[in-house]
């Protein structure tokens, strides 16, 4: 009962290593005594055949046969020890009909009878036969034949043997030796036993069959719960797995057929995220399939410090698009709110100083100054950009401008009063907002020209067109040509790369255009054509 209860709280892989060693080991000393009983049946079979094969020749040799007839042993005696010799035999004893020696080793015994009760078969049947008896030299392996006169009577039988003594000190030598081999193959069966019990726990990571039960339940019931599709794909690109809210996002597609196919039937286009033995994380990209646009990320899946494949997760664009909208409002205003308490916060601690030393009339005109022309600017984009969100970026964009100590000049020419309902404002606001923060950057960037940006928009024909023209140092060809790749970038802080990307990425959904070209100061101008 103590052995039981142990062996039940042992680990799983103690378990295995036990039972694989202890059934190691029956094998081993079954096919060992198997073997040893088989060399000795083997050896005292091929004994026997050899004893009787001496016998069947002695028995037709004429010597022996009328030296019987005449009963006389001395020729038999002399005739047969040297061939007794020669052929390694324990012995070889003549006898006449009634089981009379007439040759044996010890010559004392000559004229006795035969003993061992073997010897009725040969001289009542006429038989020749293998037997094993027990003699006055021991238990020996006999080869038993009769001896015929010419007239075919039986005058006697010959009777050559091996002691089993003998035979078993000749096993012993091969004993011996199958005893090292399977001893060394008992060792080394066992040694694997243990290396493979080791790495099959190491695989598992040590959890015993209840609790990956256990984890493979949480785990199903986690990628259930999830409000994204989630696929987990191979080494080879292939889908090994997925949730249900993948099938269901998917919508054109079964369970089955979607596990098994590869990884560029779903996605053709964009092979560069699947990329064999990328370990890079991507987020929230934007993918284009047939059942519409998802937001997809990918993340590597790591075993044993090794990639294994990727976890791609992914979400219906449309059923964020409302969401972004408000939030890319709300972003607006919270960076317009901000820029302004920071600018507010200068102008209040000023005019709080004016009013202290007396100064009231500079501190009412100061009050007017900003007060008009902030007015006057939101009044200028709500006459010209109907749309709030797009009012509400460029209004943004124009107070971050101003912290940045930055000239923003909106053309008095431009117009935006007729952008289609059907023309997403999270793309135009991502495309635009993008463009003015990379003309930002370029124009702090040049110190020898003061830092301004112009920006231009109208809507007159078929398209909506945006040009946006920075006071920077331009760029080259070869930046323009790399604009466009994912972390490609010309700064040096972390973060970068990502923007021009992304811009890329929505002019293609809304068929848009971007145009790069040098301005005559030395700066980079950047027009958007969107048709309408």
């Amino acid at each position: 009962m103590k052995i039981t209860s142990k062996f039940k709280v042992m680990g799983l892989h103690n378990k295995l290593a036990l039972l694989s060693v202890l059934l190691v080991m029956l094998q081993t000393i079954f096919l060992g005594m198997f073997s040893v009983s088989y060399l000795e049946q083997e050896f005292e079979q091929q004994l026997g055949e050899k004893a009787l094969s001496v016998a069947q020749s002695l028995a037709k040799n004429p010597i022996i046969v009328q030296s019987l007839l005449d009963k006389k042993s001395q020729p038999i005696q002399s005739y047969v020890e040297p061939i007794r010799e020669a052929i390694a035999a324990s012995f070889i004893v003549v006898g006449d009909d009634k089981g009379i020696r007439y040759s044996h080793p010890n010559p004392i015994k000559i004229n006795k009878a035969m003993i061992g009760g073997d010897s009725i078969r040969a001289l009542s049947l006429g038989e020749s036969y293998v037997s094993k008896a027990e003699g006055s030299l021991g238990v020996s392996i006999r080869g038993k034949t009769p001896v015929l006169s010419n007239d075919g009577q039986i005058i006697g039988l010959i009777s050559v043997g091996y002691l089993e003594h003998g035979m078993m000190l000749s096993i012993s030598n091969y004993r011996d030796t199958f005893s090292w081999v399977f001893g060394i193959t008992l060792v080394a069966g066992c040694c694997l036993v243990l290396y493979i019990a080791k790495r099959y726990r190491d695989e598992i990571f040590g959890l015993e069959p209840e609790e990956i039960s256990r984890v493979y339940s949480e785990r199903k019931a986690v990628l259930e719960s999830i409000l994204e599709g989630v696929v987990v794909i191979d080494e080879q690109g292939i889908i090994s797995s997925c949730n249900p809210m993948a099938i269901e996002i998917l919508a054109n597609i079964t369970e089955e057929a979607l596990i098994g196919s590869a990884v560029d039937e779903l996605l053709p286009d964009y092979q560069y995220i699947f990329a064999s033995g990328s370990s890079r994380i991507w987020r929230d990209i934007e993918v284009d399939i047939s059942v519409g646009t998802l937001i997809l990320t990918k993340t590597p899946l790591m075993i044993a410090d090794k990639q294994r494949g990727v976890v791609v997760s992914f979400r219906r664009k449309d059923d964020i698009v409302e969401l972004s909208e408000k939030l890319s409002q709300v972003k607006q205003f919270s960076t317009m709110l901000r820029v302004q308490t920071h600018e507010y916060s200068n102008k209040l601690n000023t005019i709080g100083g004016l009013i202290q030393i007396g100064s009231y009339d500079d501190a009412l005109d100061l009050i007017m100054v900003e007060n008009t022309g902030y007015q006057e600017l939101i009044a200028f984009l709500m006459r010209i950009v109907p749309d709030p969100i797009i009012a509400g970026l460029i209004l943004g964009k124009y107070d971050v401008a101003k912290e940045r100590k930055i000239e923003l000049i909106i053309d008095n020419e431009s117009s935006l009063l007729q952008v289609p309902n059907k023309l997403p404002r999270s793309k135009l606001v991502t495309i635009l907002g993008n463009i003015l923060e990379n003309a930002f950057d370029a124009a702090s960037s040049n110190k020898e020209k003061p830092a301004q940006v112009t920006l231009s928009f109208t809507d007159m024909g078929e398209d909506i067109i945006f040009e946006i023209e920075d006071s920077g140092v331009g760029m080259t060809d070869a930046a323009i040509k790399d604009i466009f790749t994912f972390g490609q970038t010309t700064k040096r802080a972390m973060g970068h790369g990502i923007g021009m990307f992304l811009v890329k990425n929505c002019l293609d959904q809304v068929e848009g255009t971007l145009s790069i070209t040098r301005s005559k100061t030395g700066g980079t101008i950047m027009t958007v054509y969107i048709p309408k």
